[in-house]
């Protein structure tokens, strides 16, 4: 009797956690179906948006004429219209750069873009950021600050890009601050950012941050920063190799960034080093120096008392004779 229950019982559970599991997967059948259902439907929206905003945007941006008559914009059409608005604004310069900023209080983007900031969804933060950088908004300059210091490396560089565009000098100082904790930025990105702010309006800044890194941080940066500008990666490696003559993780960053060719002789006594990528990354840099020829490397690997060092010098007059 107790067994005939028993088996009842756990017939029962079993059919019951069959029929638990056919709803769990239906249930999930009919959340993919809605979720791929919304997206069809945004696609179509979007593309909508661009086919219709795509080339008058255009029109606004680069006739002299008073632009076209212009339609309105439905609540779910903004954010795709916003980014392309910003999309056409990260192609643009000068009086073009006017004419789109012109339609932002009819579409009200600079109150909209105020309260995107404070959105929990990345993508649409981002969008915001990039349109009160557009538009110039000194009076966001808080809330963007705000954004600088953001755990998300995007919505920080972003951030920093909006800074830029309203004010590069006042802005540069807080950004330098934030590079040097922020190895995630994009590299290539950052280094257009600062060439569209000014070489000028960064380059002390830029000075000031890389020497007072701690030591460690600093190789990293090195090409970065020759990347931006080459004069100043070299004369800021030439003054980390004055300053960290012992430091063999800078040594090797910076002798690939120096290209002051009056150091050369100096430059020439790392080929006794005993750290390899030090001698390998030597051989490269002495034939990127400022007006180096294999006549010039013979005269210093002539010079040269230790064995080791002139091998090292012979190798690099070869590739100058090869290259």
């Amino acid at each position: 009797m107790a067994s005939n229950i028993g088996s009842e019982l756990i017939v029962t559970i079993a059919w019951r956690s069959a029929e638990v599991a056919a709803l769990a997967a239906a249930l999930m059948m009919l959340i993919a179906l809605f979720v791929r259902q919304h997206i069809r439907r945004e696609d179509r929206l979007r593309a909508r948006v661009v086919d219709t905003w795509r080339p008058l945007l255009t029109r606004v941006a680069i006739e002299e004429a008073k632009p076209p008559s212009l339609p309105p914009i439905r609540r779910r059409e903004l954010p795709y219209f916003m980014e392309e608005w910003n999309a056409l604004q990260d192609s643009l310069r000068g009086v073009s750069v006017e004419r789109l900023n012109a339609l932002a209080p009819r579409y009200g983007l600079n109150a909209i873009a105020r309260r995107g900031l404070q959105s929990r969804n990345i993508g649409g933060r981002i969008l915001a950021i990039r349109t009160l950088g557009h538009l110039r908004d000194a009076s966001a300059w808080k809330e963007l600050q705000d954004q600088l210091t953001s755990s998300n490396a995007l919505v920080s560089f972003y951030a920093a890009a909006a800074l830029v565009l309203i004010d590069a000098t006042r802005a540069m100082p807080s950004i330098m601050n934030q590079l040097a904790e922020r190895e995630s930025w994009p590299g290539e990105a950052m280094a257009r950012l600062l060439v569209d702010a000014g070489t000028d309006i960064a380059r002390e800044p830029i000075r000031a941050l890389m020497l007072s890194l701690a030591p460690d941080k600093v190789p990293a940066l090195l090409p970065w920063l020759s990347h931006v500008d080459a004069v100043l990666g070299s004369d800021v490696a030439t003054e980390l190799l004055h300053r960290n003559p012992d430091h063999q993780e800078i040594a090797a960053a910076a002798l690939l960034v120096v290209q002051e060719p009056s150091l050369l002789n100096e430059l020439a006594s790392f080929a006794s080093s005993a750290n390899a990528h030090i001698r390998e990354n030597l051989a490269q840099a002495l034939l990127k120096l400022r007006g180096m020829d294999s006549n010039r490397l013979e005269a210093v690997r002539a010079s040269l008392s230790d064995p080791y060092a002139r091998d090292m010098l012979e190798q690099a007059c070869a590739e100058a004779a090869l290259a």
